[in-house]
C-alpha cells in the first residue's frame, strides 16, 4: 500500500462501528474483518469526527485544520489505515469485474450489514425486556407487513427484468413466496390479535419506506435487487436462530408459548429454498459483470441497509407511544 502525504485525497473503504455500552474496545468492521480500536487519550468522539472526513474530497492537511488535530496525526491515522488496506483504492480503467470477485465481496458486505441490523438497539432493547410488550407485538405486526410485500417487490422486478433467465428465476421466486403472509397473521392471532385486526393493519411508515426503496431498486435494477434478497433473506429475523430467540422472547414478554410457530415454520421454509443464494444462481455460466453495474447494485444494496434501520427505528418509535393505535389505523375522510 503507498504511503499517504498531506496534499493525499484519503477515503476509506465502506465500514460500521460497534460502540460497546459498556468501557470495551470499539469494534470497526470492514467486510469480513474485524478491529478492535484500543482508546489512548482522544475521544471517541473525535475519532468519529475525524473519520467523517474520509471522504476523498478532503486532503490530509485540510482534515486536519478543520479538526485541530496535529497534521502528523492525521497523516499517522491514514497510513496506519492504508497498512491494514482499508482505504479505498480506485481503478478507473476497470470496466469488467470478474463474477466470483463480485459474489465474494457482496458476501462480505452483506455479512458486515447484517451484522449491524442486529446490532440495532430494538434488538438490545427487546433482548434486556426495555420496552413495553407492545414492542414486542408491533415487531411481529410489521414483520407481518414485511412478508407480505414480497409479490409486490418481486413481481416488479419480473415486470422490469429484461434478462430471459432472470425473469424465469425471479417467477419461481415470486411463486415460492407471494402466499407466505398467512403464517405470520396467524403468530399475531395467537398473540391476542383478531384476523380481522391483522388484515386491517396499516403498516407505519418506516414498514412502508422499506417496500417503497426495494420496489424502486426493483424497478431499475434487477442485478441490485437481486443482491439484495442476500441481506433481506438473511435478516436476523430470517434465520432459525433468530426465529428460535423471538420464540424465547415472545413467553418472557408474556405471550402463549409456542405462539410464534407459524411464522417459524415460514423461517423454515425460507432456508429450505435457499432463497439467499438467487444472486449466484442468477450469475451462474457469467464471468464479468460491468463496472457501471456492479456499482449500482452496491449502492442500492447500502441504500436498504439504511431502510432497514428506518424500519427498527419507526418501530420502537410508534409501538412505545402509548397513545398510538395498535394495529394502526388508516386514517379516512371521516376522521378528519
Amino acid at each position: 500500500m503507498l504511503k499517504r502525504d498531506l496534499e493525499s485525497l484519503p477515503r476509506l473503504r465502506h465500514c460500521t462501528f460497534f460502540v460497546p455500552s459498556r468501557g470495551d474496545d470499539v469494534l470497526m468492521i470492514v467486510g469480513d474483518q474485524h478491529f478492535q480500536l484500543e482508546q489512548h487519550g482522544a475521544q471517541l468522539k473525535d475519532f468519529l469526527n475525524l473519520k467523517r472526513y474520509l471522504d476523498g474530497r478532503h486532503t490530509v492537511q485540510q482534515i486536519s485544520e478543520i479538526t485541530n488535530v496535529t497534521p502528523e496525526d492525521v497523516l499517522g491515522i491514514v497510513n496506519a489505515f492504508a497498512e491494514q488496506g482499508l482505504l479505498r483504492e480506485e481503478n478507473p480503467g476497470l470496466e469488467n469485474i470478474p463474477v466470483d470477485a463480485f459474489l465474494k465481496q457482496i458476501d462480505k458486505s452483506t455479512a458486515m450489514w447484517t451484522e449491524q441490523i442486529g446490532y440495532h438497539r430494538l434488538w438490545s432493547g427487546l433482548e434486556n425486556q426495555e420496552y413495553r410488550k407492545e414492542v414486542f407485538l408491533g415487531f411481529i405486526l410489521e414483520t407481518y407487513h414485511y412478508i407480505n410485500s414480497a409479490s409486490r417487490h418481486i413481481s416488479t422486478a419480473i415486470s422490469h427484468c429484461s434478462d430471459p433467465q432472470w425473469k424465469r428465476l425471479l417467477s419461481e421466486y415470486l411463486a415460492e413466496e407471494y402466499d407466505h403472509a398467512w403464517m405470520a397473521r396467524d403468530s399475531l392471532i395467537r398473540m391476542g390479535l383478531s384476523q380481522e385486526e391483522v388484515e386491517n393493519a396499516h403498516p407505519i411508515i418506516g414498514t412502508w419506506s422499506w417496500t417503497n426503496n426495494l420496489c424502486e431498486i426493483a424497478r431499475e435494477d434487477t442485478l441490485g435487487y437481486l443482491a439484495c434478497t442476500k441481506l433481506f433473506e438473511a435478516r436476523g429475523t430470517e434465520t432459525i436462530e433468530g426465529a428460535e430467540t423471538l420464540q424465547r422472547l415472545a413467553e418472557a414478554y408474556g405471550y402463549p408459548k409456542d405462539c410464534l410457530e407459524p411464522l417459524v415454520s415460514h423461517v423454515r421454509t425460507d432456508v429450505e429454498a435457499n432463497h439467499t443464494g438467487l444472486l449466484e444462481e442468477a450469475l451462474e455460466g457469467r464471468k464479468y459483470i460491468p463496472a457501471e453495474q456492479a456499482h449500482r447494485a452496491v449502492n442500492n444494496l447500502h441504500d436498504l441497509k439504511h431502510s432497514f434501520d428506518q424500519y427498527n427505528d419507526g418501530i420502537i418509535l410508534y409501538y412505545s407511544d402509548v397513545s398510538n393505535y395498535i394495529p394502526r389505523l388508516k386514517v379516512d375522510y371521516f376522521s378528519l
